[in-house]
């Protein structure tokens, strides 16, 4: 899903920013302080404070005002919170701070988790359309229609598609936010119709006609 989509959805409290970050905040290189921080802050922001007050921080959580300042540090330099002063009216400017590569790193967590649920899976299945329709199932999270399972029968019986190409043109797929078969179906069309163009080979005329010339002398002698 397209990382404009998930930030809104963020500001409009439809995905929880916080039960994000808890779950997380180890895999995307985070202390606990700094997690509890970044939650902080972004309830603060929630609020419209978009300026960092320490004084007011540290009565927020159970550390020194030295120790806050040090995790603070820690995240502008890491570029998990970034700090900009902004211009308001009359060229007067206020502080503003953004976790945007925050959510950034926590979208990329779950777009890993997805590419391994869909390149690897300890499921044994009797059949490759079983394995797919089972994929494009749990990936799309719908039950496929019949015309949608004969779509798939084609695709191994006919077009000879690998069960690897159908799961690369599934991530494609969840990547343009795309939940739809006739999607996965165009990929692999399109990947299909470049994989089976010959390349072309470039020829050196002039080496072409200095070829020809010593083979029509060759002929005469």
């Amino acid at each position: 899903m397209d990382y404009a989509v998930i930030k809104k959805l963020i500001e409009e409290d439809i995905i929880d920013f916080d039960k994000m970050l808890i779950k997380n905040y180890k895999k995307i290189g985070l202390s606990e302080i700094e997690a509890f921080l970044l939650i902080e802050l972004h309830n603060q922001r929630k609020k419209g404070i978009t300026f960092i007050s320490p004084t007011k921080l540290v009565k927020k959580l159970t550390v020194s005002e030295e120790k806050l300042l040090q995790t603070l540090d820690g995240l502008i330099k890491k570029k998990y919170l970034v700090i900009r002063l902004v211009k308001q009216d009359k060229n007067k400017e206020t502080e503003d701070f953004s976790l945007d590569n925050t959510v950034s790193k926590l979208i990329e967590v779950y777009k890993n988790q997805i590419k391994q649920e869909v390149t690897k899976s300890d499921k044994i299945f009797e059949s490759i359309e079983e394995e797919v329709v089972d994929l494009l199932e749990n990936q799309f999270q719908k039950q496929l229609k019949p015309l949608e399972i004969e779509l798939i029968q084609k695709w191994i019986s006919e077009d000879n598609y690998t069960v690897d190409e159908i799961k690369r043109a599934t991530l494609d797929a969840i990547k343009a936010n795309k939940s739809s078969i006739s999607y996965v179906d165009g990929v692999l069309m399109k990947r299909s119709k470049n994989k089976g163009k010959p390349k072309k080979t470039k020829y050196n005329t002039e080496k072409s006609e200095a070829l020809k010339t010593f083979f029509d002398s060759w002929e005469k002698k």
